[in-house]
This record gives C-alpha cells, structure tokens and sequence, in this order.
C-alpha cells in the first residue's frame, strides 16, 4: 500500500471542520480517462476507469465510474517542476536512507500551476491518453461539502496533483446504479485485500464466482 503522507499544508480550500478519508483502496491504479465541466450549471464530472475493479467484480469491462462534483467552488490542477541540482541514490543504501534521499530531491521541487482547461483537453478516450491515478483524497465538512484531492501522472509521465471543492459529490456506475464512495472503497477494499492473500499463495483471495 503506497506510504502515507502528511496532508498538504497549503491545501487552501479544505471546508472548515473537514475530515480527512484516504482513497487510495477504490481509485489507485484507476484512471481519469475524460473530465466534463460545465461552468453555467457549475459542475465537474470525472469519468473513471478501473480494469482490475471491474475483472475482479464481474463487471462489463466496458464501464465507467462517474464522479460528479455539484457546486464547484475551485478547480486546480499542478505540476510539479524538477530540482535541476544533481541528484542520485548509491547502491546499496538501506530503504530508509533512501527514502530520506528521495524526500531531500522532492522538497527542492518548485510547484507550478496549470490550466483545467488544459488538463481537460489532454484527456481524450480516442487516443488514450489519462491521468494514472496514484492516491487520492476527500474531505467532507459537517455541511456535506467536499474537497477532493487527486494525485497520478499523465499520460504515464507527467505528475499532476488535482484539487477540487464543490457543494456535494456523487458517484454511480455507468449503468447509472448508485454506487457512492463507500461502495467504491468496498470494491476496492475487497480486491486489495485478495490482491495480498494471492501474493502471499493463499488460494482465499481468488476473484468471487460469476
């Protein structure tokens, strides 16, 4: 499981009072394949794929999960440009020093902003091109509002960190059945949970019957 950390200090528009909820189990490894925005009506829709949730689940292979955010209040996206210093990780320094060293180069980084519009337009179905989900986060307030962060790379190279504030999320099936970030997690939760007992030779954590 990716390596927890700290919430960003500079994460603005978190609502008062919100609480933290990793989702890392249902959209790791997922992917952002389209994002539909519409400014009058003040909406943001993210249209989601997940291979190995909907192998593992039985599901049409074909679907979609649609995160639609009611509300939007912000709507950023970032990138992060690389420290041009020197840097390298000898072999055979223990795991620890090296994540100290990693965690030395990735302070020296300059974060940048980017357009949502540009990040909308580099996602296109046709020719494949999506944000590779790495972690993500919510934020839910005792209003209900909520602050989405979500980080992946693009295109498989280019990280980008998205953060997102809106009135109310929502999230169904593209076969428009409710599914909600609950039931998301508890896909994922599931197969993750299989995903470990395989690793480990425990025949437990086959896929359910059709």
């Amino acid at each position: 499981m990716a390596e927890q950390q700290p919430p960003l200090v500079d994460w603005m528009n978190l609502p008062a009072g919100a609480e933290e909820t990793s989702l890392w189990a249902g959209l790791h490894d997922a992917q952002i394949v389209s994002i539909r925005s519409n400014l009058l009506e003040r909406t943001i829709t993210l249209h989601l794929e997940s291979d190995h949730l909907l192998e593992f689940h039985n599901l049409p292979l074909d679907m979609q999960f649609l995160l639609r955010l009611d509300g939007v209040q912000s709507a950023r996206v970032v990138q992060h440009a690389g420290w041009p210093g020197e840097f390298s990780v000898s072999a055979g320094v223990s795991p620890e020093e090296q994540s100290r060293l990693i965690a030395d180069y990735q302070s020296k980084c300059r974060e940048e902003s980017v357009s949502w519009g540009d990040l909308e337009g580099a996602l296109t179905t046709e020719c494949k091109q999506v944000l590779d989900i790495a972690d993500a986060s919510l934020a839910t307030s005792s209003n209900n509002s909520v602050a989405l962060r979500i980080n992946g790379l693009l295109n498989y190279t280019e990280y980008r960190e998205l953060f997102l504030r809106a009135e109310r999320l929502t999230l169904v099936r593209g076969d428009g059945q409710d599914l909600g970030i609950a039931g998301l997690l508890k896909m994922g939760e599931v197969y993750w949970d299989a995903f470990a007992k395989r690793k480990n030779g425990d025949p437990s954590g086959s896929p359910p019957a059709t």
